[in-house]
């Protein structure tokens, strides 16, 4: 595909959702190090979260930095693949995080459950991408609506189901967890982490909700874009909450 048949719209989405996935990407390579130097488990959740909850913007930032190398745009397979084969992982981190904490009791029965429906999941996905010739692929996963913007897939079916259902889990339990960690007045640390948490669940879900389902403009597009890097600011905030935030809050104690 060559520049004049893809829209400014596309070059916009692509080239920012290239910038958010990267930097999201940093954050979660620096949650990943602490990770390894704590030897926490909960941690590398973090990390998971962080990283794989960016997948929906991956097919459009990593297919942006395709197409400007090699003037083609990903395969229809590729880029349905990115952008929801790691939704699981992300829910499932956060889950374990979640009810670790606050429900330890109902933890085994819910990551069953979850784990159960990610991999129906995954079968429907892999069997209508490479399995079911002669499925209507498209209209059972996504289609492009536009043919000038490759960088833009309305999903379907199972699929939007399960990302809807994903986004609403994830921002229920996650402002659910910010909450209660706000009311432990006696832990500055934890009070602070859920403020940021909170920002970070609220902020993600206006970004995803936008990008999911209302058309959106060059600058609408960018400031969504923009909501999209400050939440992972604030998750990265929120799940480790750096020495230097610290000095600049004033919190004194090292655990939480």
């Amino acid at each position: 595909m060559i520049t004049q048949f893809v829209s400014e719209i596309a070059i916009v989405s692509g080239f920012t959702a290239a910038i958010s996935v990267f930097i999201g990407l940093f954050f979660g390579l620096i949650v990943l190090l602490k990770s390894i130097k704590t030897k926490e488990f909960l941690i590398f959740n973090f990390f998971l979260c962080i990283v794989f909850t960016l997948s929906p913007w991956f097919p459009s930032g990593l297919g942006f930095l395709y197409w400007q190398i090699t003037g083609s745009i990903l395969s229809y397979q590729i880029y349905v693949l990115l952008g929801t084969v790691g939704i699981p992982i992300a829910i499932l981190a956060w889950l374990n995080v979640y009810l670790s904490t606050l429900k330890p009791e109902r933890k085994k029965i819910i990551l069953i459950s979850y784990g159960v429906l990610s991999v129906i999941f995954e079968f429907y996905l892999f069997y209508f991408l490479y399995f079911a010739s002669g499925a209507p692929v498209q209209s059972l996963l996504g289609i492009f609506n536009n043919i000038s913007n490759p960088t833009d897939i309305d999903y379907k079916g199972f699929i939007l189901i399960f990302l809807g259902l994903s986004i609403i889990t994830a921002c229920a339990t996650g402002i659910h967890f910010a909450v209660s960690s706000i009311k432990l007045k006696e832990s500055k640390s934890l009070m602070w982490k859920g403020y940021f948490l909170l920002f970070a669940f609220t902020l993600f879900g206006i970004s995803a909700i936008f990008d999911a389902l209302i058309e959106m403009d060059s600058i609408t597009l960018v400031i969504i874009r923009i909501i999209l890097v400050i939440s992972n600011l604030f998750f990265y905030l929120g799940f480790i909450l750096p020495r230097w935030i610290r000095k600049i809050l004033s919190i004194k104690e090292e655990k939480d």
